[in-house]
């Protein structure tokens, strides 16, 4: 009787398993188990996640307090990378999504290597000892330099020319989205939690163009922060949705200024559709359109909350979802909420806001 074999893998560990179920152990059996042994141990070994560390030293010019550090993550080290998810760090909760075992399985099926963006504040004093959320003043050219280092530290000389995915959190909102304008032709997608920053930077100064409205953008917000607020995320994605953005709002009730892994598997599973939609035909060719026929679209009905934001604005939060097939089926007092890839992201989308 020949033995059973099966293989079975875990990446988000960094290891690899095998289970055997031998019915007969004979001298060939034995030789076969330890041919595997050898073979699995070496592929364990060559695709075990590989971490890499650099800084970028701010011109004279920059509004950069300092060296500006960032950490790369390829969970393949030995396949060409298809794009770099940049992932801000804002905190404990976002921070802790860069070493997300399922993060890392997700950027693993699909060739990602993850960027966590370090803080980097900037030197002027209406900064307030934060970021300047303009990429022009600075980070912009500092994470391009520190993709073009981590191209020559790695041997993957494709990072100098990548393309990029967004995670951020709060005053990286704003500086994602104004990422999204200077390069549209780089960005997959971005995730904005939160987005908000005081002026003039804030989420609500960010106007983009046709080119850049096509680059697809989930928005979430807190219907109980009381530092980026509802209305300012949501208007940010409401005129853009009217120019003709195909984008999701995610709204969370009694979720305050925090909590974006709460959504992760929803972001997984809507990113995971846009990365799959877009797919080049090569490495350098453009991103194929996403399919808006099959789409479904998403309706909120809100009310106001007794929360203040930042800025003096009322926050409100979810009264009702639903979603539709047809755009025009949109009964008054129902808001947009957004646009979803499909029946499943949308019945996903519904499932996780409704309350």
């Amino acid at each position: 009787m020949k033995p059973s074999i099966t293989f079975e893998d875990e990446f988000g560990a960094g290891t690899f398993f095998i289970w055997i179920n031998i019915r007969l152990l004979s001298h060939d059996s034995m030789q076969l188990i330890n041919t595997i042994s050898l073979l699995t141990s070496s592929c364990a070994l060559a695709q075990q996640p590989a971490r890499f560390e650099t800084s970028v030293v701010p011109l004279p010019n920059e509004d950069m307090a300092s060296s500006c550090p960032y950490t790369l993550t390829i969970p393949y080290p030995k396949d060409p990378i298809r794009a770099v998810w940049v992932i801000f760090d804002r905190g404990h909760d976002v921070h802790d999504l860069y070493s997300d075992p399922v993060i890392l399985e997700f950027a693993r099926s699909f060739r990602l290597a993850l960027l966590l963006h370090g803080h980097c504040p900037g030197k002027a004093p209406e900064n307030r000892r934060d970021m300047n959320m303009d990429p022009e003043k600075g980070l912009g050219r500092a994470l391009f330099t520190a993709l073009d280092q981590f191209g020559q530290i790695t041997g993957h000389r494709e990072l100098a020319d990548t393309r990029l995915i967004f995670l951020a959190f709060s005053g990286a909102g704003p500086l994602s989205a104004r990422f999204v304008r200077s390069v549209p032709d780089r960005v997959i997608a971005a995730i904005l939690s939160a987005p908000g920053h005081h002026d003039p930077h804030g989420i609500d100064t960010v106007n983009l163009d046709t080119r850049t409205l096509a680059v697809p953008q989930m928005i979430i917000a807190g219907a109980a922060d009381n530092i980026s607020g509802t209305s300012r995320p949501y208007e940010y994605f409401r005129k853009h949705s009217e120019q003709g953005a195909r984008w999701s709002f995610v709204l969370q009730n009694k979720s305050p200024h925090c909590c974006t892994a709460n959504a992760k598997e929803l972001m997984l599973q809507w990113l995971g559709t846009v990365l799959k939609q877009t797919q080049p035909s090569s490495m350098h060719a453009a991103l194929c359109k996403m399919n808006q026929d099959d789409g479904w679209f998403a309706l909120m009905k809100i009310k106001e909350t007794e929360i203040k934001d930042s800025f003096g604005l009322r926050t409100f939060e979810l009264a009702d979802a639903k979603i539709r097939k047809s755009k025009d089926d949109n009964p008054q007092e129902w808001l947009p909420a957004g646009w979803l890839a499909s029946h499943a992201l949308a019945e996903e989308w519904l499932a996780f806001v409704r309350p």
